[in-house]
């Protein structure tokens, strides 16, 4: 089976386990960013946006740790 979806392959196929993670969509400067917060640290998941230009800004790519969040 193949499937054609957007979605990170974590939430799709959630792990197993007891290790929580909580994901939220945020407005990262002036882009929508999912983040997701494991412990104290706070990761980019995924750029949200639709405007080209958001994907080729450096401080906000998929796997960066974002501080004072």
């Amino acid at each position: 089976m193949i499937w054609y979806t957007m979605q990170p392959y974590e939430l799709m196929f959630p792990q197993e386990g007891n290790e929580t993670t909580l994901q939220n969509v945020i407005l990262y400067n002036d882009v929508p960013v999912l983040v997701e917060r494991v412990g104290d640290e706070t990761r980019i998941v995924q750029i949200m946006s639709t405007d080209p230009s958001h994907y080729l800004l450096e401080d906000c790519q998929p796997g960066m740790t974002l501080r004072n969040f």
